[in-house]
């Protein structure tokens, strides 16, 4: 009975991928959607700093306006460039600049007492304008900080009659301002933060790029093909194969579990080749934890060979099952998170993905590539797939019929 089983299975396994189509259904198009969905999920944490583009009309009749300018060319988020007012307002219409900022004429002679400092804005960038905004008035306090400092010691060497000896009072209070603003390079005060790299991932890890694109496009295209068999299983029924079988000296069990067996040999099958081409083509780290992958394999497998037995047993028709199969896996690939990670979704969402294996397997391969965890966390995954496995199996083992009705 044994050789029997292995033989249908093999002959299975033979018809299935003697195609050419199905390399190119099964294995490309899965390899190509990794890579593809992974570009448009990816956390690129090496992305280039925004630099904002701001222009700066400068009217001032002093010299405060220019050293205003200086301070804010040596802020690395902005970009600064000194223009005319007409071409800074066209700068900001072309979208060539977040914003144009006006220096008034009395600048130099009301930073002391307050004055207001205008804007022009592009209404598309107005999140990055109230940036350019708030560094603006944090240069300008420094500046009115130093004016004032400075001022204040002008005060103090008058009292003392400096001015009456011949001390220059401009070239003094122009000193004391320069003096004041190179203070704000040392501040008294600074915050070092320095990026660590984790020693190990964290559990609520919410998977990106290819770790994510990768179980799911697997996932995904794995349900596709082995529930494709069940629509081979009826095609022969209807052909009148099974009724042949019969006529033979073998046991219908021996017949159902045969097929059943090709089947699942051919996700697993599917699925390995998947795992190595991304492990070598995009550096997924399947390979965590060996064991924990072969029971997410074989126990996921399980359960959507019982869920293509239960499809075999409850449709009338292969062509029927054919439509079924891209209703079903399409839905519940996009709710078990083999589309975007469920950790994203609302929790509802999730409690409803839960109910379809393809959760539980995506969070068994996370839980592997992403998290870094080892066998035992994936146990409670692979128990559920695996009870999946054994109803719908159970069902389409007890209604399946060797003839057509």
């Amino acid at each position: 009975m044994l050789a029997t089983i292995i033989n249908i299975a093999r002959l299975h396994l033979r018809l299935t991928f003697n195609r050419p189509s199905i390399f190119v259904s099964y294995i490309l198009m899965p390899i190509l959607f990794t890579f593809l969905i992974g570009q448009a999920l990816a956390d690129d944490g090496n992305a280039e700093p925004v630099i904002l583009s701001v222009k700066v009309a400068n009217h001032d009749n002093g010299e405060l306006g220019a050293a205003l300018i200086e301070r804010l060319a040596t802020e690395p988020a902005l970009s600064v460039q000194e223009v005319d007012q007409q071409a800074g307002v066209a700068a900001v219409e072309g979208s060539e600049a977040v914003a144009l900022l006006i220096i008034p004429a009395d600048f130099s002679q009301s930073l002391a007492t307050g004055i207001t400092l205008d804007f022009y804005v592009d209404p598309a960038a107005i999140a990055q304008a109230r940036t350019v905004e708030r560094i603006v008035l944090a240069k300008a306090g420094e500046l009115g900080g130093a004016l004032a400092t400075a001022s204040f010691s002008a005060g103090v060497a008058e009292r003392l009659g400096l001015f009456d000896a011949g001390v220059d009072r401009d070239a003094y209070l122009a000193e004391g301002i320069d003096l004041a603003l190179a203070a704000w390079q040392s501040p008294p005060v600074s915050v070092s933060a320095q990026a660590e790299t984790p020693l190990a991932t964290p559990e609520d890890a919410i998977p990106t790029g290819v770790n994510q694109s990768s179980p799911g496009m697997l996932v995904m295209f794995a349900m596709f093909l082995m529930l494709g068999g069940a629509a081979v299983l009826l095609f022969e029924r209807e052909m009148g194969t099974l009724r042949r079988l019969l006529v033979a000296p073998i046991s219908r069990v021996s017949i159902l579990l045969g097929k059943t067996l090709g089947i699942y040999l051919s996700g697993v099958f599917q699925v390995a080749i998947l795992i190595v081409a991304s492990l070598l083509l995009f550096d997924v780290q399947w390979d965590r934890s060996p064991l924990a992958l072969a029971l997410m394999v074989l126990s996921f497998a399980f359960a959507v060979t019982g869920l293509s037995m239960a499809m075999a047993a409850w449709a009338r028709t292969a062509a029927q099952v054919n439509s079924l199969n891209t209703l079903i896996v399409l839905s519940v690939a996009a709710l078990g998170g083999a589309w975007w990670p469920l950790e994203i979704v609302p929790s509802w969402m999730q409690t409803v993905g839960h109910l379809t294996p393809v959760a539980w397997a995506m969070d068994g391969f996370h839980d592997i590539i992403t998290r870094g965890l080892d066998v035992t966390a994936v146990l409670a995954e692979v128990g559920i797939l695996l009870g999946f496995g054994f109803v719908f199996l159970l069902l389409g083992l007890l209604r399946f019929r060797y003839e057509q009705a």
